[in-house]
């Protein structure tokens, strides 16, 4: 059956990425990411037509990756210390260190309203960090919202980019697709 309609998000996770000295990229365990409330998503590339004899004779498209928008309703201290490298002090603070390296992660979340349940890792994430907003309560309460700014770009895996990964329900690693640590795919 084909998916007419999608809706939900749940189970975001995120896994540290880390590079050897061969270039190749390992993941760390995935770690929960509390409170998102909406996911988007938008390709890096474009197309171009190529003309000849008064017509289109060919379609160039690229593809450079995606610009993803993910809306918490607040960012995990958890995610603000391993992706930001934000510090706590002995007074139990947490302290905003600017100079400290933004981390490379893996982006992973369930569709949940979707026939099949969808399960989508992205591989290799990095993060803007974000600022903070708050307004007053009025005659009725509404809860702040944070946007994070995240570009997904390919892992190189052989002669292959690959973006993402997504599995289904009835897929054989479904059940421990997001649990686990995400690998690269191997194919038939």
């Amino acid at each position: 059956m084909s998916n007419k309609v999608t809706f939900g998000l749940t189970n975001v996770h995120y896994a540290l990425a880390t590079q050897a000295s061969d270039g190749s990229w390992t993941f760390a365990t995935p770690k929960r990411l509390e409170g998102a409330q909406e996911i988007t998503t938008e390709a890096i590339g474009g197309s171009s037509q190529v003309y000849a004899d008064d017509k289109v004779i060919a379609t160039l498209v690229s593809n450079s990756g995606s610009n993803v928008t993910l809306k918490f309703t607040e960012i995990d201290e958890a995610f603000k210390k391993d992706i930001f490298g934000f510090l706590e002090d002995t007074n139990g603070n947490l302290v905003e260190i600017l100079n400290a390296e933004t981390k490379t992660f893996a982006l992973g979340y369930e569709i949940q309203g979707d026939v099949k349940a969808r399960r989508i890792w992205y591989y290799l994430c990095t993060a803007t960090p974000s600022g903070d907003s708050s307004k007053s309560k009025g005659d009725s309460i509404e809860a702040n919202s944070i946007e994070l700014s995240i570009t997904a770009r390919p892992i190189e895996s052989g002669n292959n980019l690959i973006l993402r990964v997504i599995a289904g329900v009835g897929d054989t690693n479904y059940s421990s697709f997001l649990t686990t640590a995400p690998a690269l795919p191997t194919f038939i």
